[in-house]
Order: structure tokens, then C-alpha cells, then sequence
């Protein structure tokens, strides 16, 4: 007996170390000493996720009442990030009530932003009158309710109502430069009223400030395009109004005609590489632009010309100098990014421009003016890197593919999970024109140093072993750069090799937007970032579909996100300069939720869903509605063909 004892005991402890060895402690990336200075410079930077950790750090270790004020600031962080569902769960178990009534008030006011961002803004408004309610409040806090429910009242279609919260807001604050910024919020939205609205509101209008406003915003719109005429209205009106609050830097920039201050937009100008190799992909963006102006019934809607700028991007600027001589008072495009480049290093920025395109040069650098738009893969990785991170998880791997198109997703992807202060436990490419990924995803999960130990065991007992080889087991997630051709084979091949319970994360290039859930249906359990547009079959999203796409002939292509993309920029249009302005503004359109940074590049957040039974389910189904902007239309049967949720 004793040999066959003999023999056991090395099999034990050989297949001990089969099943523990497969994998090599990691240490964690050193997160930065925790202090409120690290916090409100990556805030101030606009790195909201990261101000966030940094705040819910110093709330860990901190006792009340800093430890609440640091967990509301983290709060207000994470919706500045976008990041709505984190921001949700976490305001509502802060426990302020034997705090005075600022926390309270602080609180209330994060609970109306995310139901205003949710889009049930009647009960945000009467978050904020509970909030206005509460006794000793400082000015500061009075001016954010008063601004919060702007914002709110904006979303209901009642600019007016938001004016009037602004102009009581400037009772509130401090500065100079504070009441300059919120006199500009205020004239942006007037201006941004068709006429015929603004009339009929003067009419209505019984506070003085207040008509002095729409007043003012009628001459702008009346007077457009004539400095002579528009200087002596304005005079003529401030001699009428001699204790108006309007500032001289609005007055004076009207009078100046200055881009940023224009009226109206009456003329807008659309570049694009209509007969060139990117024909298809400018034709999809024009058709967008083009069906969200046929769908607007405003009788004062501006003209659009359309500048063809054909297949060279370097004479790009022939086409932008043209517009701006023809009178364009905003110009959207160009598209494809040697073309934006071209603009930002040689044309002149005389007037507001929404560029198609992310470039790496800071528009900001180059004019206050310049917006860029565009649906940039990198942005889309960096998103999944915040995604996962949120998630919970810490260590990573990806699988990417040996393309350049890989190598910048990757690259991307890392970065921004190293800088949140995740590890890349591994990283691994593929060959796109192979059919196998064996070898890749052995690579990535170890499974090769097991099989080989495991061979080294059996040749050492002198027997075959039944323990298979096994995924290492220290990542929490796989980041998968893939579209939805090579998705389809390499999901079943990492379920295989052991790491079907391995979190899979992806962005939007997963997912052909076809709903083929026969074909989709080896893509079950990822999870991938895309815009409302492809993941919502419902609601409002439907009502658009249904009244702008009736005839196209690409739905639920590739080519409906770049008709996306056209149907935001222009319903974007009036809204740019608001939420440039405002800390955490944004915009919901169906590309998503649209933020602009401090270099004037337009930030999407995007909608997250995981494939089951081939069919991409929404995440986060209280996202699904947030849509700023409808078009009236009767409503038809839903498309069956669309993801539901």
C-alpha cells in the first residue's frame, strides 16, 4: 500500500499547483496621497471621474460633517462625468439630517439634477422647492437652485421660465464676471426663440426686467446683419431702459455683431467631401442634417447651403473662406480629420464652427468659436475604461487587433484605466484575417503555461492528468476591441478556454445596429457602450425614426450612426453656446448625452447594453428617454427588428 500512498501524494500536490500557479500577484497602480487639493484640480481640469474618486477617497476617512460635504461633492462630480447611474445610486443613502439645512439643500439639488437629466423634470423642480424652502441658505446655494431650475424649465420648453429663473438668480451672485456669465446664459436663450414666440411673450411679460430682455432680444433678431441700424436700436433702447441690468460687455458685443453674440442663426453653411472616397459616409451626415431640417416647422428656421469640398481635404479651406464670404453665421463641418485640420492651422475662425471630427490640437487654442463633433473610436475605449471602473472592477486585460485601428483603441483604453488606477494584467493582439483566435486568447489567459506545466507534471508522475488547463485567474475584466464580424468568433473561443464567467466590455463597433439575434447570438454577455439611436426602439427615438427615416435606404446600418450624428448637430445648433457655459451643462440628443469640455470638443456619454439571446438589452433602462428635442408626427406600429430593452 504504501507506494500506491506514495504515488498519491506527489499527484495532490502537483495538481495543487496546477490549478494556484497559473497566475502572478499584481500590484495595484499607486493611487496619489489623498487630499482635497488632488480632488479639485483634476475638477477644475475637467476630469470629473477622477474628482470623484478623489472626494469618495477623502469621505472614507473622514468624520461628519466633511465626510457628507465630501460625499455630495464626489456626487456632483460624477454627473458632471456624465456618469448618471453611479450619481443615482449614490446621493440617495448620504445621511444628512442631523446636518444644518445646507446639506439638505446641497442634497435636494443633486436629487433634481439627476431627475432632471432622467428627464421627470416636474419632480426636479419640486426637489428645488423644497430645497428654495429651507431656512439660512447662503446666496451661493440660492443662485444653483435658482440655475438648476432654468436648466429644468429649458428641458420643458419654457425659455422664458428659465430666463425669469436667471434674472433672479443674479441677485444671488457675486462678481463681476459671475453676473456676466449669467446676463450671457439669459441672451443666449432669448435669442435662440423664434420671433413670433418672443413677441407674443413681450406681450405677456409684466416684470420690466424681463421685457427689457426681450426687448433687447427682438432688436438683435430684427436687426441682424446691420450694425448701423442695430447701434442705434441699442441706444435708443438703453434710453428707454436707463436701470436695466443688462451689462455693458452684452450690449457691447451686440452692437459689435461679435459670432458669439449673433441674433439669430439665419444662414448655415454644411461642408462636406460630397464627391470624394468618403461620398457615402458625408452623404449619410448631410441626410440627417437635412430631415431634421424638413422636419421643422419654424417659418423663421435658418437657410442651409451645402459647399461640396470635394476629394481634396487640403483645399478644404476654399470652401470655409466661401461660406464665410456668402454670409454663413454658423458653419457645420467639415468632415474626416485631415480636413479639420486644415481649418484649425489655416482658416481664419470668424464665425461659430461645428467641426465633424476630433482633432489633436485643442480647438480652444485656436478660437473660442470652434466646437468639434465627432464619434471617435478612442473616445468610445476611454468610455469603457470609466464603464468598468464604475463597475468595480481593478484588473484588466484586452484583445485587440494587430491594426492601427487596434493599436489606437488600445492605447486609449489603457491610458485612461491606468490613470483611474486600474492594472492591465495583460494585453494581447489578433490577426484579423484569421478564424481561429486560440492562440491569442490561450496567450491572454495563460492557458498555454498551464497546458505546458500541466505536460511538465505528467512526464515528472509518469501519468496523464484529468485536470484541464485553466484561465489565470487575477482579471476582473477583457476589453475587447473587435467589431461585430471577428466579435462573433472570438466570444465563443474565450467562453471555451474557461472565461465564459470573465466580464466582456466593448464599444459600439460590436454591434452592426441590424438586430440579427441569430447571427448576435454568440456575442451573449458582452456588454458595449453605443448612442440611443441604435439601442432604443421606443418612445421618442421611435417617433424621430419614424419621422425622418421613412424613405432612407440605410436604417440600422453602420451608416445610422453618421445620420445620427447629422440629426444632432443640427438640433445642437442653439444650445452650443448654453452648455459651454454652464458647469455640467449637456445635452441630450440621440447620439447621447452631449457635454462640451474646456477645448470645445463635444463629449459623448453613452448608453450601455449586454447581448442575450443575440439581442442587445439595455443596462441602465431609466436612461432611455431623455431626448431634449421631438418632432410631433403620428405614431406607427414599433419596428420589431430594433433592440429592445
Amino acid at each position: 500500500m504504501k507506494p500506491i500512498r506514495w504515488l498519491v501524494i506527489p499527484i495532490i500536490i502537483c495538481a495543487a499547483i496546477l490549478a494556484g500557479c497559473e497566475t502572478v500577484p499584481v500590484t495595484p497602480t499607486a493611487l496619489p496621497p489623498v487630499s482635497t487639493d488632488t480632488a479639485e484640480k483634476a475638477e477644475r481640469d475637467g476630469e470629473y471621474l477622477l474628482a470623484a474618486r478623489e472626494y469618495t477617497r477623502l469621505a472614507d476617512t473622514a468624520e461628519s460633517p466633511r465626510k457628507q460635504d465630501f460625499e455630495l461633492r464626489a456626487v456632483a462630480a460624477l454627473l458632471k462625468a456624465g456618469q448618471l447611474r453611479e450619481a443615482r445610486a449614490r446621493v440617495e443613502p448620504i445621511d444628512v439630517t442631523p446636518l444644518d439645512a445646507s446639506f439638505t439643500a446641497r442634497k435636494r439639488i443633486l436629487q433634481a439634477r439627476v431627475l432632471i437629466t432622467e428627464g421627470a423634470h416636474e419632480k426636479g423642480i419640486r426637489q428645488l422647492d423644497e430645497a428654495s424652502r429651507l431656512r439660512n441658505l447662503s446666496p451661493a446655494l440660492l443662485s444653483e437652485i435658482s440655475g438648476v431650475r432654468a436648466q429644468a424649465e429649458l428641458a420643458l420648453d419654457n425659455p422664458v421660465g428659465a430666463a425669469r429663473n436667471l434674472i433672479a438668480r443674479e441677485q444671488y451672485i457675486v462678481g463681476k464676471e459671475a453676473v456676466t456669465e449669467n446676463q450671457q446664459q439669459l441672451w443666449k436663450i432669448l435669442v435662440s426663440m423664434p420671433r413670433a414666440r418672443l413677441a407674443a411673450e413681450l406681450n405677456l411679460a409684466r416684470d420690466r426686467v424681463l421685457s427689457g430682455w426681450i426687448e433687447l432680444a427682438l432688436i438683435a433678431v430684427d436687426n441682424a446683419g446691420q450694425p448701423l441700424r442695430m447701434g442705434a436700436a441699442v441706444e435708443q433702447w438703453k434710453k428707454a431702459n436707463p436701470n436695466h441690468p443688462a451689462g455693458e460687455i452684452v450690449l457691447g458685443t451686440l452692437i459689435s455683431q461679435a459670432p458669439s453674440m449673433i441674433g439669430r442663426i439665419d444662414r448655415i453653411a454644411l461642408l462636406l467631401p460630397l464627391t470624394s472616397g468618403y461620398a457615402v459616409a458625408a452623404q449619410a451626415v448631410r441626410d440627417g442634417i437635412l430631415a431634421m431640417d424638413a422636419a421643422n416647422t419654424d417659418p423663421d428656421k435658418p437657410k442651409i447651403k451645402i459647399y461640396d469640398t470635394g476629394p481634396d481635404p487640403l483645399k478644404v479651406r476654399d470652401s470655409y473662406e466661401q461660406a464665410v464670404n456668402d454670409g454663413a453665421q454658423f458653419i457645420v463641418g467639415p468632415l474626416g480629420r485631415e480636413a479639420a485640420e486644415t481649418i484649425m492651422r489655416q482658416a481664419s475662425i470668424r464665425v461659430p464652427t461645428l467641426m465633424l471630427n476630433h482633432t489633436d490640437d485643442d480647438p480652444g487654442s485656436t478660437s473660442k468659436y470652434l466646437f468639434q463633433f465627432g464619434l471617435p473610436p478612442e473616445q468610445e475605449a476611454r468610455q469603457v475604461a470609466e464603464r468598468a471602473w464604475l463597475d468595480g472592477h481593478r484588473q484588466a486585460a484586452v484583445l485587440y487587433p494587430k491594426t492601427p485601428w487596434g493599436e489606437r483603441m488600445m492605447t486609449a483604453w489603457s491610458s485612461h484605466w491606468q490613470r483611474l488606477g486600474g492594472v492591465v494584467v495583460a494585453n494581447q493582439p489578433y490577426n484579423e484575417e484569421d478564424v481561429d483566435f486560440s492562440d491569442a486568447i490561450k496567450s491572454l489567459l495563460n492557458i498555454g503555461q498551464s497546458e505546458t506545466r500541466k505536460e511538465q507534471i505528467e512526464k515528472m508522475i509518469g501519468q496523464k492528468l484529468r485536470s484541464d488547463a485553466r484561465a489565470r485567474q487575477d482579471i476582473d475584466f477583457i476589453f475587447l476591441a473587435s467589431d461585430a464580424k471577428h466579435g462573433r468568433l472570438i466570444k465563443p473561443q474565450l467562453n471555451f478556454y474557461h472565461a465564459a464567467r470573465v466580464p466582456v466590455y466593448s464599444t459600439s463597433h460590436i454591434f452592426t445596429g441590424a438586430g440579427d439575434a441569430m447571427r448576435d447570438i454568440d456575442l451573449d454577455g458582452i456588454q458595449f457602450g453605443d448612442m440611443p439611436w441604435m439601442l432604443v426602439g421606443d418612445g421618442k427615438i421611435l417617433e424621430l425614426r419614424q419621422a425622418l427615416q421613412r424613405d432612407w435606404p440605410y436604417v440600422h446600418t453602420d451608416l445610422d450612426r453618421l445620420y445620427a450624428l447629422g440629426v444632432d448637430s443640427y438640433a445642437i445648433l442653439p444650445h452650443l453656446g448654453r452648455i459651454s457655459m454652464e458647469s455640467g451643462g449637456r445635452f441630450n440628443g440621440v447620439t447621447s448625452g452631449l457635454s462640451v469640455d474646456h477645448s470645445g470638443r463635444l463629449q459623448r456619454q453613452l448608453l450601455w447594453a449586454r447581448f442575450s439571446r443575440g439581442v442587445p438589452r439595455l443596462v441602465d433602462t431609466f436612461l432611455k428617454h431623455q431626448n431634449q428635442f421631438r418632432i410631433e408626427n403620428d405614431a406607427e406600429t414599433p419596428d420589431k427588428s430594433q433592440p429592445r430593452s
